[in-house]
């Protein structure tokens, strides 16, 4: 059952301008510096950087652009990126890019939180994305932003490909886990575990037109995709380790009264890239729970 129809959700305070961007200005960036082998670990949140921690959270909730200078991503340090296409081949009573028909450019992360990289840790794993609408890339927009990830406590899996991150994950046990997302996030956001997906519902529309949204979002590897055996992650997620070099993601929907999740569309990855611009300039848009108006 659908969410009812409601307006678009107040934009950000203009804090940081900004007027979108062209999608190749976007990978132009995120493809500089990649990485000689062996690939660096770099080092996330300490002690020493809770402040610089909760700086960036609350930047993150008010922050649009795309590219920020240089900076330290604190949680999901460690990362590898794509471009491709996000699509939607399925009737959906949802608005915007939800809605059966949709097709944009696609530029994903994927990323551990913390330093456990490798198979059999204990990890928490996520895609975080951005979609134009456009299959021109030079055409410039505000890219509609979504984020999901898996258990954040984590948990152990030997493929990456076998988690299944969502905009709603659990917790779990983990003290830092629950610092981080029960404590810190509390006094930034009323909903801090609920990663919204109204960007991409709304993106296309006109102020006007009605936004339906539904309220769980899930990422997952496309039924009969090969796995790959490497320790780290990034290793495994290479395209040539899947056929035909590309990886097919499900887009996976339901609203909170619904039992089973419902695969709507699927993202389809084509290219990717290990780098210093993917860790050190990439920004996602993390929206937090505000009322519509």
């Amino acid at each position: 059952m659908a969410s009812a129809p409601s307006k678009r959700p107040r934009e950000p305070d203009p804090v940081f301008e900004y007027d979108g961007s062209t999608f190749n200005e976007v990978k132009e960036v995120v493809w500089s510096g990649p990485y000689s082998e062996p690939l660096p670990v770099l080092t996330g949140l300490t002690p020493g950087k809770f402040v610089q921690f909760f700086n960036h959270s609350t930047r993150n909730l008010i922050d649009r652009r795309d590219i920020l200078p240089y900076f330290e991503k604190l949680i999901h340090t460690n990362g590898i990126c794509f471009t491709g296409t996000w699509r939607i081949d399925t009737k959906t009573p949802y608005s915007g890019y939800f809605s059966e028909g949709s097709e944009g450019l696609l530029l994903v992360r994927g990323s551990v939180a913390g330093p456990a990289l490798l198979a059999g840790d204990r990890r928490a794993f996520g895609w975080g994305g951005k979609i134009w609408p456009t299959l021109d890339p030079d055409e410039k927009f505000k890219p509609a932003n979504w984020v999901t990830v898996s258990k954040l406590s984590g948990s152990r899996r030997q493929h990456i490909l076998d988690y299944l991150p969502t905009n709603k994950p659990q917790v779990g046990r983990d003290p830092g886990a629950n610092l981080v997302n029960r404590g810190i996030f509390r006094l930034l956001d009323t909903r801090p575990g609920w990663r919204q997906v109204h960007p991409v519902s709304t993106l296309g529309l006109t102020q006007d037109d009605p936004v339906v949204t539904p309220d769980r979002l899930m990422v997952r590897v496309a039924p009969g995709t090969p796995r790959a055996d490497y320790a780290d992650f990034r290793d495994e997620l290479r395209l040539e380790n899947y056929p035909g070099g590309k990886l097919v993601l499900g887009i996976h929907v339901k609203n909170f009264d619904e039992s089973e999740w419902r695969r709507i569309g699927e993202m389809e990855l084509t290219d990717y890239a290990i780098s210093e611009g993917g860790d050190r300039r990439l920004h996602f848009w993390i929206p937090r729970d505000i009322p519509t108006v």
